[in-house]
């Protein structure tokens, strides 16, 4: 555990660098929707059949994140992001190199186990190491770092693959995860949080018993339903816009930087929005069923017009909500599990993820862009509106919420 209450100034440049890992995350998760047209072709499979290099991340971090967290969180923040920045990045590049399309998702397993190992400790290390009212800032700013690898890395990403292959966009993916590795492992400096040493039996059941709290529950429901709404909507953005307004790779890179625009906007903002709701008392969950309105209100308008302006709006403020919305969730955790941090962050990175991969082929099943198809994936941001409002209702009732989702305290 780490003694919060002693930290008056936040590291932000350690914190820069141990969020950088969630740049190369940002750009190998929204890389693939620019480039699964190309995949399709060169493996001569259909979009739907395609998309199992996107779903099959998603789906192996969701199953190994919290079995993961058990062994990492005997170890340094510092120690885990490395390795697991090694491992992700030899997995990128099997992807990038192999030469069938099972290869590829054998590749895309790998990096998922490497990604599995870094992605709790970035936002472990962010909460605690940031001052008691910087914490939503911090959180914001490693949200806002995944968005900057959309904006940076996918348009940059499609014009590669444009001109040569969609697997020099990996290779590069790849090469920029291994010296982010080298520099945390030199570079990140010691900690003041002491690494827990408790059994794996024991730290098996303060892991299982978050499940215990119907708050716990709630929000991960939330949370799982929401990454459905935006992220496996979007992997199949590419496919919708070049079928139904013929934009090539290179303009597709240009609309993931469009919403990748929108993440970071909603990261900014909902981040501060937090540090403000805190500040005043105010309820996070309130805040949190807002944006799950915005974002469901605006994912309908992605998929559903046929003005190609009001479909990149669409998805600009599609992701913008769920920023926020995601950051807010993630502050709710970070700042009230205690010792239990890193592994209330891995169930809800679980969430995060089946909700991307099981969205992902749920919609891979129906017809792209067809009445199920956007049906469907409103239907998702319905789920997350209706899991949000239980939690504002249960936070707010007669009944006083319990400890997980309750404001720490200066000792946590």
């Amino acid at each position: 555990m780490i003694p919060t209450s002693t930290i008056t100034a936040t590291p932000w440049s350690k914190q820069r660098l141990a969020s950088s890992l969630f740049l190369v995350l940002g750009m190998d998760m929204f890389m693939v929707s620019p480039l699964l047209p190309q995949i399709s072709a060169g493996f001569g499979v259909s979009i739907g059949e395609a998309s199992v290099v996107a779903w099959s991340f998603s789906l192996v971090y969701a199953l190994l994140s919290p079995a993961v967290a058990l062994i990492t969180n005997r170890f340094t923040r510092r120690s885990a992001m490395w390795v697991g920045a090694a491992v992700f990045s030899v997995g990128v590049l099997g992807a990038a190199l192999m030469p069938t399309l099972g290869l590829v998702v054998a590749g895309r397993v790998l990096a998922a186990v490497g990604a599995s190992i870094m992605g709790p400790p970035v936002w472990s290390f962010a909460t605690e190491t940031a001052a008691p009212h910087q914490v939503g800032k911090a959180v914001a700013g490693v949200a806002s770092t995944f968005a900057a690898g959309q904006i940076v890395g996918v348009p940059l990403g499609g014009f590669v693959a444009s001109f040569a292959s969609w697997r020099w966009t990996f290779l590069a993916i790849s090469v920029l995860g291994a010296v982010l590795a080298v520099l945390i492992g030199l570079r990140l400096g010691k900690e003041v949080r002491v690494p827990e040493k408790v059994g794996i039996r024991e730290a098996s059941a303060d892991s299982l018993n978050l499940w215990r709290r119907r708050e716990f529950n709630f929000l991960l429901t939330a949370n799982f339903f929401a990454q459905a709404t935006r992220y496996a909507t979007y992997t199949f953005a590419g496919a919708l816009l070049f079928t139904r307004f013929g934009l090539d790779t290179a303009q597709l890179g240009l609309v993931g930087a469009t919403v990748g625009a929108g993440s970071l906007l909603g990261a900014t903002v909902g981040g501060r929005l937090v540090d403000w709701v805190r500040a005043r008392h105010g309820s996070q969950q309130l805040l949190n069923l807002s944006f799950a309105a915005v974002m469901t209100g605006f994912v309908i308008l992605a998929t559903a017009s046929g003005h190609l302006w009001f479909s990149l709006a669409g998805w600009a403020f599609t992701f913008a909500a769920g920023s926020a919305f995601v950051s807010n969730s993630q502050e709710m955790l970070t700042n009230s599990a205690g010792k239990n941090r890193a592994y209330a962050l891995s169930w809800n990175n679980s969430a995060l993820y089946a909700g991307t991969a099981l969205g992902t082929f749920a919609l891979g099943l129906v017809p792209l862009g067809t009445t199920p198809f956007i049906l469907m994936s409103c239907g998702f941001g319905v789920l997350t509106v209706a899991a949000s409002a239980l939690l504002w209702r249960l936070t707010t009732g007669p009944r006083a919420p319990e400890p997980l989702l309750s404001p720490p305290s200066p000792q946590q």
